[in-house]
């Protein structure tokens, strides 16, 4: 018998940090410039992540898309998403991403977890 009731997806939370660039793509259906930014991300699960940027961008009254290019193993994998929250803590700001993840490409980054779980990469929450 199943007893599990958890309706949203494991949370992964790294060891080690990782950095990479982050890509604004557009803001409110707008593009821009694309310029990289270099950020930091804590966890990730199959739908969303959290990172921090040294920028304060306000998701709540502006619908932001950012590209990501992650080296989380010996792949580098592209993802794209929208900024859901931000809160600013220790000089930093930090945001939920729902990720954005095409069907053709849906089993890559459970593949990716499962890697960085079995080199003991990552936490479970």
């Amino acid at each position: 018998m199943n007893t599990n009731r958890r309706t949203e997806p494991f949370r992964y939370t790294l060891k080690e940090l990782v950095t990479f660039d982050l890509h604004i793509l557009t803001i409110n259906g707008i593009q821009v410039p694309s310029k990289p930014v270099r950020a930091v991300l804590f966890d990730i699960s199959r739908s969303g992540c959290h990172l921090s940027l040294p920028l304060n961008i306000n998701p709540e009254n502006n619908l932001v898309r950012i590209g990501m290019e992650m080296n989380l193993t010996d792949e580098s994998m592209y993802i794209e998403g929208i900024l859901k929250w931000n809160k600013e803590q220790q000089g930093s700001f930090h945001y939920g991403i729902q990720l954005d993840i095409p069907e053709n490409d849906g089993e890559r980054l459970p593949r990716v977890l499962r890697i960085l779980a079995g080199e003991g990469k990552i936490l479970v929450r």
